[in-house]
């Protein structure tokens, strides 16, 4: 399927709306752009952001505390860094 669109100002292209519905592109899509001899091709980016989880002041804590070091091990990564 060929089709043949106008450059707009500032080097903006719309992209015909039936390449958009088959290949799910829409106005938040990531595009890859790659500049090949005598052309671009653009190709869309299936990204999926990361959920995103959040933890309690308590958790927090819980796991400060956790991951507290032992005075010995401390004191042998302070001199480790002041090298």
């Amino acid at each position: 399927m060929t089709k043949v669109v106008r450059t707009q100002s500032k080097g903006m292209v719309t992209i015909p709306i039936e390449y958009r519905e088959r290949l799910g592109i829409d106005a938040n899509s990531l595009l890859k752009v790659e500049l090949v001899d005598n052309g671009v091709i653009f190709m869309k980016i299936n990204y999926e952001p990361e959920e995103t989880e959040i933890y309690s002041d308590a958790q927090i804590k819980r796991w400060m505390k956790a991951d507290k070091l032992d005075a010995e091990t401390a004191k042998k990564l302070k001199k480790l860094f002041k090298k």
